[in-house]
């Protein structure tokens, strides 16, 4: 135990001679102490290798000390006097030469007021520490000259940032956590820019994203929106007209998870526009916030869409002068702007030739994706015209690109044999029929209409008569539209409150998809639910004049999805593959052929122009099919035992 000794010797005596706090001193001898009964009891010695097994001893020892992180640290500093003879990862910063100046009274004041605004967050022993660190912080500002907070720049944070590199990255953390915190305190209180603050929290979490980070094409562009783009903004402007976002958004109702992820976008990029010395521009932020580096770095999945949200509002924001959190964020198409110009101006020629044929902006989008999927193909091949696209490259393409069905596939290879016609049109490719290169991957077929069984209906009135939560009595009135009245899940998202004649029991809406206008008879039980949902279920605070709203705010309008969503939830067993929320106004045609309801009256109903779409549902009126067979020797098959034909 003699080596023990005077290792132990060697960490208290380091501990003592770098003025750490008693507390820290006592803590340490106590482990110590604990740790010789331990090695007496088991009659062995120590060793590093000792030390590292006992902290990753599961059960935890019950003699260890609760603290895991300063068990770490007394073990990490004694396996240093083991192996080098004296503490070289100490958690503190190595002597100093500005360790031994005297703060003047002004950062002394600071120190004082911000450990008071925090006896309730801070142990006793954590005080000690915490003064110490704050304290080493303003002595070497102050060997700088720095008398007063508001001196402190971003090249003196970053400056002690890497003063404290010699750290293990857990001690790093421990001394910029204490500074960020006290950054912050004098930030708040109006002493020194929220960029410093923000800063050293960037390093510690090692989130910083620097100018020098992004390729040199994004850095030109960054910095000449910044200073040519037409809503040019001051780094404190931009704050304080984003934080006063952020405090609408909470007085409009917006959850607490929502609200702190736009905060943390606002101040990511206020710190790199303080940083940098950049203004904001709505066209600056964009290539900022799409930028590789910031997607890696600073957000990722839901948070990413978030900030692109936030940021969308605070442009419409900043030009407009008021909140408009009704307005939907732009939907673009996702790679289209990664792919060369010779790649996507001949697509986006082509798409805008479908528009001029007045088709749906859907069905054009559609053509979009599938052409997509064909130009990141041939890049791929290293192609750099579409003049050198082959029958090969087309036959490789089909066997590459998979699907999900065959009607998928099918859908796909016509989008691009017709953009394909379309190249030899505007002489891109000399090949009048290389679009025959591309198949089909199954003909066309016939399917039996799925529609919901006796039992699933049974099921779904049960669960609209036992709806209780504000979500249940949502999905009770959509299904109910849908299987009642047949109507589409686009035209239920879009189902206004205007649109419903109590006094008539009606609705009248025209139809997403076929443009028409449509007046319908509103069952009772379709009237009920959706008067419940009205009075009990639909936020109050709501302006939006759609039926069904979000319950979160801004309260706004619904997407189709939230019609599969609530068949999905009134019927979780149901697995029937390609059978959605459609299924319901299958079901409603079914039903009402096997009630003896005339062809031409449900065409009516649902809004089609004529009954060629409702044959498929007449092969399931099984009680009328039986009233006219077909005789088996008009169709010349013989019953079994019979020789005749």
């Amino acid at each position: 135990m003699n080596e023990y000794r005077k290792n132990v010797t060697i960490v208290l005596n380091f501990l003592k001679e770098r003025g750490y706090a008693q507390s820290t001193v006592k803590n340490h001898e106590r482990f110590y102490t604990l740790l010789a009964d331990d090695l007496a009891a088991k009659d062995i010695t120590y060793s590093p290798e000792y030390g590292k097994a006992l902290l990753s001893t599961l059960p935890v020892p019950a003699w260890l000390p609760k603290s895991r992180i300063e068990n770490a640290a007394c073990i990490s500093k004694l396996d240093d006097a083991y192996i080098h003879g004296c503490i070289i990862n100490a958690q503190a910063s190595p002597r100093k030469s500005y360790s031994k100046l005297s703060l003047n009274s002004n950062f002394e004041n600071h120190i004082t007021r911000f450990l008071r605004s925090r006896e309730n967050v801070f142990t006793e022993s954590q005080i000690a520490n915490v003064k110490r660190r704050c304290s080493l912080f303003l002595k070497c500002m102050q060997s700088k000259g720095r008398m007063d907070p508001s001196e402190i720049t971003y090249g003196d944070i970053d400056s002690y940032h890497e003063e404290l590199a010699h750290l293990k990255r857990i001690s790093r953390v421990i001394e910029e956590s204490t500074l960020h915190q006290f950054l912050q305190f004098l930030a708040e209180s109006g002493k020194v820019p929220y960029g410093l603050y923000l800063r050293i929290y960037a390093l510690e979490t090692e989130c910083s994203v620097n100018l020098d980070d992004f390729p040199p094409d994004e850095q030109s562009r960054l910095i000449k929106n910044s200073s040519e783009g037409q809503v040019r903004l001051s780094p404190e402007r931009f704050l304080s007209e984003g934080l006063e976002l952020i405090r609408l958004h909470q007085e409009a109702g917006y959850v607490q998870k929502y609200t702190e992820a736009s905060k943390r976008a606002i101040l990511q990029l206020y710190l790199f526009l303080d940083y940098h010395n950049l203004w904001y521009d709505p066209d600056m932020a964009d290539i900022w916030l799409h930028s590789d580096c910031v997607k890696k770095r600073l957000f990722k999945g839901c948070s990413w869409n978030t900030a692109r949200h936030i940021l969308f509002m605070f442009s419409d924001y900043v030009t407009s002068g008021s909140v408009h959190f009704e307005k939907k964020l732009p939907r673009g198409i996702n790679g289209i702007n990664n792919i060369p110009e010779w790649c996507l101006t001949p697509l986006l020629d082509f798409a805008e030739s479908r528009r001029k044929m007045k088709l749906d902006e859907n069905t054009v989008k559609n053509d979009i994706y599938s052409i997509l999927r064909f130009c990141r193909f041939i890049i791929g091949e290293g192609l750099s015209s579409y003049g050198d696209v082959n029958v090969s490259h087309l036959a490789d393409f089909n066997l590459a690109d998979h699907h999900g069905t065959p009607e998928g596939k099918n859908a796909c290879n016509n989008r691009v044999k017709r953009f394909l016609k379309y190249l030899y049109r505007k002489g891109l490719n000399a090949n009048p029929s290389l679009y025959m290169a591309l198949g089909c991957s199954a003909a066309p077929v016939e399917t039996v209409v799925v529609v919901l069984t006796s039992s699933e209906i049974e099921e779904i009135k049960t669960f609209v008569g036992n709806a209780y939560t504000d979500l249940e009595i949502r999905d009770s009135a959509v299904i109910m539209l849908g299987l009642e009245m047949g109507m589409r899940s686009s035209d239920i998202a879009n189902l206004k409150l205007e649109n419903i004649d109590w006094k008539n029991r009606s609705i009248l809406y025209r139809q997403n998809k076929t443009d028409a206008d449509v007046w319908v008879p509103m069952p009772v039980a379709v009237g009920n639910a959706i008067f419940r949902y009205l009075k009990m279920a639909r936020p109050r605070m709501a302006v939006c004049r759609n039926v069904f709203v979000d319950f979160k705010a801004p309260f706004s309008g619904m997407s189709r999805n939230i019609c599969y969503s609530a068949l999905k939830r009134a019927l979780p067993d149901r697995d029937v593959r390609g059978s959605g929320f459609h299924v319901t106004r299958k079901t409603f045609s079914t039903n009402r052929l096997r009630n003896g309801v005339r062809p031409e009256s449900i065409a009516d109903v649902i809004g089609h122009r004529d009954t060629e779409s409702l044959k498929h549902y007449l092969s399931l009126d099984d009680e009328r099919m039986a009233v006219c067979p077909l005789s088996l020797a008009d169709l010349r098959l013989e019953m079994e035992g019979s020789d005749a034909l």
